[in-house]
């Protein structure tokens, strides 16, 4: 029943200009694939996968939870937020990307139509609404999550290259995706941080040469390789992967012993095969530890507190009462610089290691750290 006023919500949202006075904030999510809509709807299960895929292509948005525990910095008071679901599965929304963006479309009216005033795009839906351009006809306030995900994707990065003992001159990383908006900035905070060696790696209609002239000009002593082969990656004993492609790119055939995979392609960039080996390494780099905060939505990660660095990013606008659009298309340094000083603010931090298989022990760490440790002797 409460799909139908989520329908009553986008017309009004789409016919009303009234706005509410009470600030509110939505977050925007898709189905990454069939086990996200199975957890959510358990009895689909039953009906056969065909019908499936055709009652979620022809679903509208829906409201799928409410966010509780996030507070205005100024006033102290409860800011209500909700987390909005388009149905359809990241494969889908790929191959039909006209309709995937009319429902965009459609959740930033049910979003106004509930009284919010700012949208988060999770998932697919920046990319296939060009990073919010395609929005900002409706009166909403969009952010993409782009510079807070950067941030948190490098945290990650350099973290467990402290926890690993090594030098930033010993460490090669490759970026998959790095002509994109969060592999881009990847790269340029990688780069900053003072790291040897990079190598970018995306298709081959991206053109990277701007990125990497940012690059040697930002760090002429740094070593900077392009390619547009994912294989290349066994040449790195880190890896970030970012793209938007819904299959899975690195499979176990690409990686060797003692590489660190930090994912956080939304869907996934890394095959289920490469998780289960045990002298590799992979984290979810998306996930932010939220004290107090919860979306109240099953996403599939380890603590009800977790949520995602492109959620965060919003979650951290809200509190600071932020009353126009953040990121449109392509995110800064200086971006990357406020957006992460307002986190700390509140507390955020990035979460424990997890990856949508396990909460990842010490003692994987320690072993991957071993097969690092001897794999520099014999280099």
């Amino acid at each position: 029943m409460n799909i139908f006023f989520d329908l009553f919500y986008i017309l009004k949202g789409k016919f009303s200009k009234k706005k509410s006075h009470e600030y509110k904030f939505a977050f925007l999510v898709h189905s990454r694939g069939y086990k996200d809509i199975y957890r959510k709807y358990p009895k689909l299960k039953l009906i056969p996968k065909t019908i499936v895929i055709f009652i979620m292509n022809h679903l509208w948005p829906i409201t799928l939870s409410k966010v509780t525990g996030i507070y205005s910095i100024k006033t102290k008071e409860h800011v209500k937020g909700y987390v909005l679901g388009i149905p359809m599965t990241s494969q889908e929304m790929m191959s039909n990307r006209d309709s995937s963006l009319t429902k965009i479309r459609q959740a930033l009216y049910l979003a106004r139509g509930k009284g919010v005033t700012i949208v988060g795009l999770g998932g697919l839906t920046s990319s296939l609404s060009a990073g919010g351009k395609s929005l900002l006809d409706i009166d909403m306030h969009v952010t993409t999550g782009h510079a807070y995900t950067a941030y948190n994707v490098t945290q990650n990065l350099f973290k467990l290259v402290e926890i690993f003992e090594m030098s930033k001159e010993q460490v090669r990383v490759a970026v998959v995706g790095a002509a994109g908006s969060v592999g881009s900035l990847s790269v340029l905070l990688i780069a900053r941080a003072g790291f040897g060696s990079i190598t970018l790696i995306d298709l081959k209609r991206k053109d990277l040469s701007e990125l990497e002239t940012r690059v040697r000009n930002m760090r002429p002593d740094m070593t900077v390789f392009i390619s547009h082969e994912v294989k290349d990656i066994k040449s790195c004993n880190f890896v970030i992967t970012a793209t938007n492609t819904p299959d899975a790119l690195i499979t176990k055939e690409l990686v060797e012993d003692g590489m660190v995979i930090i994912d956080d392609a939304q869907p996934s960039d890394i095959h289920p095969d490469v998780l289960k080996l045990e002298n590799v390494l992979v984290i979810e780099a998306g996930v932010v530890d939220t004290p107090g905060v919860k979306s109240n939505f099953n996403y599939g990660l380890k603590s009800k507190t977790d949520n995602f660095c492109c959620m965060t990013e919003l979650l951290i606008l809200a509190s600071h009462g932020w009353d126009k659009h953040y990121i449109i298309e392509r995110a800064t340094l200086e971006h990357v610089d406020e957006i992460s000083k307002m986190g700390d603010d509140l507390g955020f931090k990035i979460a424990s290691f997890q990856n949508f298989l396990e909460s990842i022990s010490q003692q994987k760490i320690e072993h991957v750290k071993s097969i690092i440790k001897k794999n520099a002797i014999h280099s």
